[in-house]
């Protein structure tokens, strides 16, 4: 029994690869129309999820104050996305780049505003 936490695909690609199989999606036949149905809603997801911080920043900024708002939390989220954003461009994987990359300006706007305007730390 393998413990793949949550990385089965790339583990039975990689075990595909070294039998010199060539791998392109596991358990789903190339260029279907449920993988392109995916492909596309998660890329939509992943433009439109960075803006459900909008309300935060909107926040923020407007009332000039950050309180209840912790700033480690979200310098972490921001350090945690940054390695998605290299993974992407590793694996030319263009919903991964647009929508990490988006997190981190959100992300990073949070911060700046919490540092700003007096958020707590912790």
């Amino acid at each position: 029994m393998h413990i793949y936490l949550g990385l089965k695909h790339k583990h039975i690609r990689k075990e595909k690869e070294a039998r010199g199989e060539r791998s392109v999606s596991v358990g789903v036949v190339p260029n279907s129309p449920y993988l392109r149905f995916l492909d596309k809603t998660t890329f939509i997801a992943g433009i439109i999820g960075p803006f459900t911080v909008i309300p935060q920043i909107y926040q923020i900024f407007s009332t000039r104050q950050a309180t209840g708002v912790s700033a480690i939390s979200w310098i972490l989220m921001f350090i945690m996305t940054a390695p998605w954003i290299f993974y992407g461009v590793a694996h030319k994987d263009k919903t991964i780049i647009v929508s990490f990359i988006l997190w981190e300006v959100m992300n990073l706007l949070v911060v700046i505003g919490t540092l700003m305007y007096g958020g707590h730390m912790w």
